[in-house]
């Protein structure tokens, strides 16, 4: 005797899987939802990638202090774009070699990778070419670190170090030490920068 349980002349099959159809929607849901988090993961990389640049220029700032300490309360006198010196036959130093004291690097062995001295999000190679991603604004060589300025505006105005390039927000600001120590992202060109004494 054949006997079967549920509808009569009907069999169920207990072997569960999805259809064809049901995959599909499950891979299109799939896509979907990556394609709504992939830009959302790339702008929290980014972000990242600018929160740590900023902790280098604060660092950077700290070394630069320290630099001064020692140094009679001057300001480092260094060579605004190594790469291209002001005076190529008389050369000034870098920044990097200056500092590599106040950062615990030997000037004879600065590291290539994992530096304060390189931006995460140098593209442009800068650190390879000029020992650092961020240039040193050559107009306060060996001025008084508590007043570089030449004009009224206050110190929290002077731009000591910023990154070379746009290197930030899609290519929109840079990041920059101003001589009070503070850091901050701006959304204005290196140049403006440089003629802001």
């Amino acid at each position: 005797m054949n006997i079967t349980l549920g509808h009569i002349g009907k069999k169920k099959s207990l072997a569960g899987g999805f259809t064809l159809v049901e995959l599909l929607v499950l891979i299109a849901i799939i896509a979907i939802l990556a394609g709504l988090l992939l830009p959302v993961l790339a702008r929290s990389k980014d972000r990242a990638k600018n929160i740590a640049c900023l902790n280098n220029l604060k660092q950077l700032g700290v070394a630069v202090r320290l630099y001064a300490d020692g140094n009679g309360g001057k300001l480092p006198i260094a060579e605004q774009l190594p790469a291209s010196p002001a005076d190529p036959s008389n050369p000034l130093p870098r920044i990097c070699d200056l500092l590599a004291a106040q950062l615990g690097y030997s000037t004879n062995a600065l590291p290539k990778t994992g530096t304060v001295l390189r931006c995460p999000s140098d593209n442009a190679r800068r650190f390879e070419q000029n020992g650092s991603s961020y240039e040193w604004f050559a107009h306060y060589n060996g001025r008084a670190v508590d007043n570089p300025r030449t004009s009224k505006n206050p110190i929290s105005d002077a731009t000591l170090m910023y990154d070379y390039e746009k290197f930030h927000s899609r290519g929109t600001s840079v990041n920059a030490l101003f001589a009070d120590y503070h850091v901050a992202s701006l959304k204005q060109s290196s140049a403006a920068l440089a003629q802001t004494p």
